[in-house]
């Protein structure tokens, strides 16, 4: 059984695809019921539906992605998550909303920048079909001017070292296989600061580094979760400054002494 049948019979599982009936033969009709289509697909079946997907949004959304046994296991395992909470949609609904390009909502839709509903959005992207993992990650990497206009030192100078061994270019986190929706707890540095309550919803470090805080910015923690569920894959740190989201993860570790 290869990574990709591994990785999509676990989700389908799960979802109770497995039980469906008669295997279809070789290929796929995109307009087609997408519960009804993933559950039945062979390995030569998931390889075309990632290769087409791949294919859509390259075209869709300008995005070129290299299409091997990796990548499509990402892509398929992603497809099964949407579909799973999308049971009644075409494979080629659920591909073209991913895909749809961010500039034509109107601007009233828009989220403001640094708000709650930004964040939603940015780290939803991570549980999209297709989602290039890797590039979500790198794109939200600090540069030490900006761990060091956040924290004070000497924190944030350790801050930066402990992240230059750990951040690299092939850097990349995201959902686990059954994860499909996210827990946000959004607020601000100064709330922190004020130790509103809040700061009970964050790790426990976050106590002792407080009196490193320089600004005041918006920070959030997150999980990947299953969807009902409070348990999952968590990360923090999450900060908003000169207009982007930078992640600054567990900055208490760097403490010194």
């Amino acid at each position: 059984m290869n990574k990709v049948t591994a990785t999509l019979g676990a989700l389908l599982c799960a979802a109770g695809f497995g039980q469906m009936a008669h295997a279809q033969t070789v290929g796929f009709d995109p307009n087609g019921n997408c519960t009804t289509i993933l559950g039945n697909a062979s390995d030569a079946d998931q390889a075309m539906i990632a290769a087409w997907t791949f294919g859509f949004i390259a075209a869709r959304a300008d995005t070129v992605r290299p299409v091997d046994s990796n990548n499509n296991a990402v892509l398929i395992g992603n497809l099964a998550r949407v579909c799973q909470a999308n049971p009644n949609a075409s494979i080629l609904a659920l591909v073209e909303a991913s895909s749809r390009p961010k500039d034509t909502a109107p601007a009233s839709q828009a989220a403001a920048p640094g708000s709650e509903a930004e964040v939603r959005a940015l780290l939803m992207e991570f549980l999209q079909p297709g989602a290039d993992l890797r590039a979500l990650t790198q794109a939200i990497l600090p540069t030490e001017a900006e761990v060091k206009a956040v924290y004070a030192e000497p924190l944030a100078t350790a801050m930066w070292a402990s992240y230059q061994e750990q951040m690299g270019p092939g850097t990349a986190f995201g959902p686990k296989a059954d994860h499909n929706d996210i827990l946000v707890v959004y607020t601000t540095t100064r709330a922190l600061l004020e130790k509103q309550p809040v700061l009970d919803e964050f790790p426990g470090g976050y106590k002792d580094v407080l009196q490193y805080f320089k600004i005041d910015v918006p920070i959030v923690r997150f999980k990947f979760i299953e969807a009902g569920e409070t348990l999952g894959l968590a990360f923090d740190g999450l900060m908003y400054l000169n207009g982007r989201w930078v992640i600054m993860p567990k900055p208490w570790r760097s403490l010194p002494g």
